[in-house]
């Protein structure tokens, strides 16, 4: 293993990793989440946390506004901490009320930009903007993109995936009918207009790649995204690209989350096997039970949980000895704390809820590391 902490440049990105210095972060905004437009591609993204609310067909999703004021009171207290780190925090362009968004296709309610993780990755000293696959949020970075152009104007690469039409029919079920899942509560109803001969196209976020320095694991669990893993392979032949077959329906980083080179946070034991050789010797913690009980959503009627319930191990590292942890997750607090982590506890009520946490809500565009090989003996 080979690796040195070099200051990066002081403009442009600089992202190779999740767990050296970080520098510069994107922090989302919730601002104006007051409904889910839950579409067939909405419905399909979180099938296997919302299948169970899914009955009676209902697009609108109502969030209650205590709900969403709670939610940007958190994430603006992260937005603090981080900065209280010494992090420079960069925060999206506050969204519109109630914007729909359409294409000859389809029609949806947009989603703000609050989980920026997904729609964009930092590969280096490029910025990635990847393929939604929710259709409400096919214009979301657009929020970002006075930071894009700056880093841009500073030297940094700039590129996108091709921008999925997400008409009918362009998403794979694969995942799912290899388990025997029936999706249907998902697709039926579906009233997007399908493209003749289009078939299944790219589709993927970032929060589907682990970033190792030289390496990047890629979680590929259907076609959309295996033509994706493609696009990657071919655009950065300087990367070594690692695809790891369906560790999940899509996103990785509530599953494994490397806190430094040889150390990860890991879900359960039964994930090593998704992930490559060199990483099945290193040393995980395994997340404890949470004792700390959800909100009580009772009085606000039908509020539907997006995210995993093991959300809180979506954690982000400020470096190799300091991570920040939803301080409502006390056990997963000790552990680390026990393993001389400096724990900055940041409060996350509606984890749940809100489709991500910590690791979610941010873009890492400048952390220290560089194209290190962390994976060679």
């Amino acid at each position: 293993m080979t690796h040195s902490h070099l200051t990066p440049p002081a403009t442009g990105v600089h992202s190779f990793d999740d767990f050296t210095r970080l520098r510069e972060v994107v922090v989302g905004r919730a601002d104006h989440y007051t409904a889910h437009d839950a579409d067939s591609s909405w419905r399909l993204f979180y099938f296997e946390n919302v299948a169970p609310h899914l009955a009676d067909g209902q697009r609108q999703l109502p969030i209650p506004q205590q709900i969403v004021d709670e939610l940007n009171e958190d994430v603006a207290a992260f937005a603090d901490a981080l900065a209280g780190c010494g992090v420079r925090v960069l925060r999206p362009s506050v969204p519109g009320k109630d914007i729909q968004v359409s294409s000859p296709w389809w029609t949806s309610g947009a989603t703000p930009p609050l989980n920026v993780r997904d729609n964009a990755i930092i590969l280096g000293e490029t910025i990635v903007e990847t393929a939604p696959h929710i259709r409400g949020r096919i214009f979301e970075n657009d929020h970002l993109k006075p930071h894009f152009n700056r880093y841009f104007e500073q030297g940094a690469n700039w590129l996108s995936m091709p921008r999925p039409a997400l008409a009918a029919g362009s998403l794979d079920t694969g995942y799912f009918d290899q388990q025997g899942i029936d999706v249907t509560a998902a697709t039926a109803g579906e009233d997007a207009l399908p493209i003749d001969g289009l078939g299944l196209e790219m589709v993927f976020d970032g929060a589907q790649c682990i970033r190792l320095g030289r390496d990047v694991l890629v979680n590929v669990a259907n076609h959309n995204h295996q033509l994706a893993y493609r696009w990657l392979a071919r655009n950065f032949p300087g990367l070594r690209l690692h695809r790891l077959p369906g560790i999940a329906d899509n996103h990785i980083d509530s599953i494994v989350s490397v806190l430094r080179p040889g150390l990860m946070l890991l879900r359960s034991p039964h994930y090593l096997q998704f992930l490559p050789e060199a990483m099945r010797g290193w040393e995980a913690i395994y997340p404890p039970p949470s004792t700390v009980p959800e909100p009580d959503y009772d009085e606000f009627g039908f509020v539907i949980p997006t995210a995993s319930r093991y959300i809180d191990i979506n954690v982000l590292s400020i470096d190799e000895n300091t991570v920040v942890v939803n301080s409502l997750y006390p056990e997963l607090i000790e552990v680390l704390e026990q393993r001389n982590f400096n724990v900055v506890r940041v409060r996350h009520r509606h984890r749940r809820l809100a489709g991500g946490g910590h690791h979610c809500f941010t873009l890492d565009t400048v952390r220290d590391g560089g194209l290190e090989d962390y994976l060679s003996a």
